[in-house]
């Protein structure tokens, strides 16, 4: 008979979706701004969507190095774990790794210096911009979403830590 360890139940994916609905229901009304007035444009949106957007990412980061804890009660093992995401686009990295460093960049964007070799190899493969004054069309948490849900839905996002969570226990 195969035991689950305890830890293996996904007892946090609950709390990352209530963080995810409020920023969808932010996104949404910042939509609304769009239509409501006429200065606020595009790149209005944008702008403002960027910190909301820093802050899922910040939010998926902490799922996903909580999971890395829950099954090795450890985090010397959290960039290997990385690995076990999906490769997007024929790209070396993964689709968790694109997400760990979109939200390093978002916390380090005002001294990109600041960011570590492997959050800055990872934007650099998917040609993400991220020196300090990349204008908002550019943002690399914009187009990091891109790449990870063409449609800006978070909810794909939320679909692709938690399988990879589930992965995570299948492996040594």
């Amino acid at each position: 008979m195969n035991k689950t360890h305890w830890k293996q139940l996904d007892y946090r994916i609950d709390s990352l979706s209530l963080i995810i609905k409020g920023i969808e229901k932010n996104i949404e009304e910042l939509k609304e701004k769009v239509n409501q007035n006429s200065f606020y444009d595009g790149l209005w949106f944008l702008a403002e969507s960027e910190a909301t957007l820093g802050i899922a990412f910040i939010a998926f980061q902490n799922y996903i190095n909580s999971s890395v804890y829950d099954r090795h009660e450890s985090l010397v093992k959290q960039y290997e774990a990385y690995k076990e995401g999906n490769k997007l686009n024929g790209k070396e990295s993964t689709d968790i790794e694109l997400i760990i460093s979109l939200a390093n960049y978002y916390k380090h964007r005002d001294h990109p210096s600041n960011l570590s070799k492997p959050t800055v190899n990872v934007l650099l493969d998917f040609n993400l911009q991220y020196k300090k004054g990349t204008d908002i069309e550019n943002s690399p948490l914009i187009k990091g979403l891109e790449i990870l849900s063409e449609n800006w839905d978070l909810q794909e996002l939320i679909t692709i830590v938690k399988d990879w969570r589930d992965e995570l226990w299948k492996i040594d």
